[in-house]
């Protein structure tokens, strides 16, 4: 083996490793923050959880990291629904399709527009990230995640519409509040033209 074969093998090797742990970071962030969101709005006594901060992990990985990372999103949606959450295998893993989907989707979306380095520039730009991430993207996993339900025979037909908009609600709520800030950091770190 030369030295460019070696060279190859090694720098694969690293591609491998860092792509699992890139996928094994995002599902334990994704879970820890489903479980502790849980944990403290079963505290307060308020079901269905009004925020999902988890939703903010799923959009910002899916936008830095795009296709790469969509294991790691849905290994922590099925952490969090089924460990978490209570829900079956099944369930878990279907919910993980839409939650894993809908950000990949939005953050397609948001790229398209301002690239990989956030640069915005006017109000169209921020008005296409803000509908991607905010609204766009939660409308997706809440008919994912309430599609599924109604299907298991966990929700009533006369319930989806009410279920889709908590959820919705929820995961905008969530984006809102965390992964906004993030783009807006990324945004100021750009120098500007």
């Amino acid at each position: 083996m030369d030295n460019r074969q070696g060279s190859a093998i090694r720098n694969s090797s690293d591609a491998l490793g860092q792509w699992c742990l890139e996928n094994i970071a995002t599902a334990l962030i994704y879970w820890a923050l489903a479980h502790l969101s849980f944990v403290l709005f079963r505290h307060m006594g308020v079901l269905p959880m009004p925020v999902w901060p988890a939703a903010a992990v799923a959009i910002v990985v899916a936008f830095f990291r795009g296709w790469k990372i969509a294991l790691g999103i849905a290994l922590g949606t099925i952490l969090a629904n089924h460990y978490s959450l209570g829900g079956s295998w099944a369930y878990a893993a279907c919910i993980a399709l839409m939650n894993t989907l809908g950000p990949l989707f939005g953050a397609w979306l948001m790229r398209r527009q301002v690239t990989s380095r956030v640069v915005i520039k006017g109000s169209v730009d921020l008005l296409i990230c803000f509908a991607a991430a905010v609204l766009l993207t939660p409308m997706l996993t809440a008919a994912g995640g309430v599609g599924f339900k109604w299907l298991f025979g966990l929700i009533q037909a006369d319930a989806v519409a009410v279920g889709w908009l908590k959820w919705t609600i929820a995961h905008s709520l969530g984006s809102l509040l965390f992964a906004t800030p993030v783009f807006a950091w990324q945004t100021l770190k750009e120098p500007r033209e």
